[in-house]
Order: C-alpha cells, then structure tokens, then sequence
C-alpha cells in the first residue's frame, strides 16, 4: 500500500498515559456517587474527548454538574503524568529524516501535547498538530483526522495513522485512512473498529528508508510505503533534553 503521510495518536500510542487518566476519572466518578466500569473506560473515556466521556459516563448528573466536571478536567488534565512507550519516538524520528509529513492528532489538550512533545524531543517533527477542541466533534467522530488531512494537504486516503482505541480507530477509518492499531491488550476489538492490522507495540514495527520516503513493514506481514511529499523539508533526527526535566525517548 502506498500512502504520503503518517498520523499518530497520543496517549497509548507515544506515550503511556492510562493509569493517570484512570486515576483522574475514578476520583471525579467517586466524588459524584458514580463508578465506571471497564467496558465504559474502554468504550467513553480512554480514546475519547472529555466532552464525550461526560456527556456519557457521567449522564445520571445534572447539566451544571457535568460542567463542574468537565471543568475539573480541564484543569488536571495539563499536568497528568505520562511515560513514553518503547520505540516509540525512534519510529518518529526515523520518518521525519526520511521527509515524510508527521501530524500528532489528539483529544490531550495543546498544553499537555506540546509538553509531551517537548520532554520527548520531539517537538518540531511534527508537520501539523490536532489537540482538544481543535475540531467540530472529537474521537470517535472523524472530524480531527478529517481536518488533519486538509492542513497536510494530503487526501484523507493516503494516510496512515496509528491508533490504540476502538473510538480512535473508528475516527480515522470513518475519515477514510488506513489505521494501524497498537494494541497490548486483545487486539480483537480495534479489529473489529475497522483496524488494518494490529501491532503489540512499534517492536512490531520495522523501518527502512528509500529514495523517496520509506517503507514500514507492519508485524512481518505488509510493507507499507510512504513517500515524502514535494517540498516537504526532512528534518534531521536529534536527541533533545527536555528544559522541565523530562526524559527524552532517544
């Protein structure tokens, strides 16, 4: 499959964040008498915009409760502590030197992402970024992927993206990409959300440069291609320290 740009999801793709968002989730949820299930976490809030996880997980609440909640996340959720995920950030590298169009699309919100970025060096490899409230609906509707595609100037068909979540998955299949799911649990569910094929890991993930881009070979079982766009400027790898102290990936 040929494709001209590469998508990557946040939390649970870069960056292991599940544990804080849970924690984060569980206490609001307590505070108000409500408890969230497994299959909730899995299905309203883990690949999710806050404004959806409320709107549902939090629905038995009155409307200016479920703002005072809403409001409470958009205070903590800048400052939710993250660790990065194995060959993660090499994979980024790697594509951003062969010159291939990087775009970071995420329900975090702009602080928390740039902070990610920063303490994981990779800022600036990233062509464009999609944060939290960027798009009309967050994941699992398609609209950021959508929007993604139109500022890469690249048709949302030739993207490839890499996703965690069913609701992620579902955006950007609904949106017209191909997904590639990074799944360390069952992979079966992001399958069925449409998935083309599902890695436990980027380990899972090989890459090697052409003339043009690269080639990504997924789990020994596809070469996926990726040509770098006309005009694109590759940018070198570096390694980069993160100013609040932070351990950069490579």
């Amino acid at each position: 499959m040929q494709f001209s740009g590469v998508l990557f999801d946040m939390d649970g793709v870069l960056v292991d964040t599940d544990q804080a968002i849970a924690d984060l989730w569980n206490q609001l949820a307590s505070e108000h008498g409500l408890t969230i299930s497994e299959r909730d976490f899995a299905a309203h809030v883990y690949g999710c915009v806050p404004e959806h996880t409320v709107e549902t997980v939090f629905a038995p609440l009155a409307p200016p409760d479920r703002a005072k909640v809403l409001t409470r996340v958009r205070e903590s959720e800048p400052g939710l502590a993250f660790t990065p995920f194995p060959h993660a950030c090499e994979l980024v590298h790697d594509l951003a030197g062969a010159g291939v169009p990087l775009a970071l699309v995420t329900g975090a919100s702009a602080t928390r992402a740039d902070r990610a970025l920063r303490t994981l060096g990779l800022a600036g490899l990233f062509a464009t970024t999609v944060t939290w409230g960027e798009s009309a609906r967050g994941k699992p509707a398609p609209d950021c992927y959508l929007l993604t595609a139109r500022r890469l100037e690249l048709p949302p068909a030739a993207c490839l993206v890499f996703e965690d979540t069913s609701g992620g998955v579902r955006a950007a299949t609904a949106a017209g990409a191909t997904c590639v799911a990074v799944s360390r649990l069952d992979p079966a569910p992001l399958r069925a959300s449409g998935a083309r094929h599902a890695v436990p890991g980027f380990e899972a993930v090989s890459f090697r440069r052409q003339a043009a881009g690269a080639v990504l070979t997924v789990a020994d079982r596809e070469d996926l291609h990726i040509g770098s766009t006309t005009g694109h400027r590759p940018v070198p790898p570096t390694t980069a320290t993160d100013p609040e102290g932070g351990s950069p990936c490579r």
